[in-house]
């Protein structure tokens, strides 16, 4: 389950960071190059800090392939994606879900697989990874692009949504992984698509008051 959920987020944000370069009036090249970022970049901070080798889309090309084929669906089809920022929206954050999720359960592994209960250590190193995990590809893309990342904008609650998902999960893996996985995700869209000004619920009830 883990691994379809971390090939899922991979494909999502291989996705958005595209949509952000076609945005830009990038080429074809920029597209994916930008995608792929996106969607490896968060692990790649997360597998070097914790020493983990190789990095994970050198040792599986599947996460290769699959952020260069979002990529390109973006690049092919900008119409059905020009129109649909919403959908954008919500798909970033269905990526930043699961790769919270990924990033605390592959850094918990790796740095505490003997401990069988939490542990304020454990606790802030696993958040913190998990967080990096979600937000790093995201902030080299837009540093690439050369503005300041949306993720660390004022108003921006991607790091807050980021932090209580991972907050989630952490203390329910303990208790069952399955349930773990669909309250951190849960937590996460809320935070993102029901408590955001800019979410889909938000813009919903604006577009049916107007």
């Amino acid at each position: 389950m883990l691994y379809f959920l971390d090939l899922l987020g991979t494909l999502a944000f291989a996705i958005t960071g595209a949509y952000k370069a076609k945005g830009a009036h990038l080429n074809l090249f920029g597209v994916i190059f930008l995608g792929v970022i996106t969607s490896i970049g968060g692990g790649t901070f997360r597998d070097l800090i914790i020493g983990r080798m190789p990095l994970f889309y050198l040792k599986d090309p599947n996460y290769l392939l699959i952020a260069i084929l979002g990529g390109i669906i973006v690049y092919s089809i900008p119409v059905l994606f020009k129109k649909a920022y919403s959908f954008f929206r919500f798909v970033d954050s269905l990526g930043l879900a699961a790769f919270v999720i990924i990033g605390i359960s592959i850094s918990f592994s790796m740095l505490f697989k003997n401990n069988a209960e939490p542990t304020l250590t454990s606790f802030m190193a696993s958040v913190l990874l998990g967080m990096i995990t979600g937000v790093g590809g995201g902030v080299i893309r837009d540093s690439i692009m050369g503005g300041v990342p949306l993720s660390l904008q004022k108003g921006s609650n991607y790091v807050a949504s980021s932090f209580w998902g991972a907050c989630s999960f952490y203390f329910l893996m303990f208790i069952n992984i399955t349930l773990a996985i669909i309250i951190s995700m849960a937590v996460t869209l809320a935070f993102r698509e029901f408590i955001s000004r800019y979410g889909l619920y938000k813009k919903y009830m604006r577009k049916n008051t107007n």
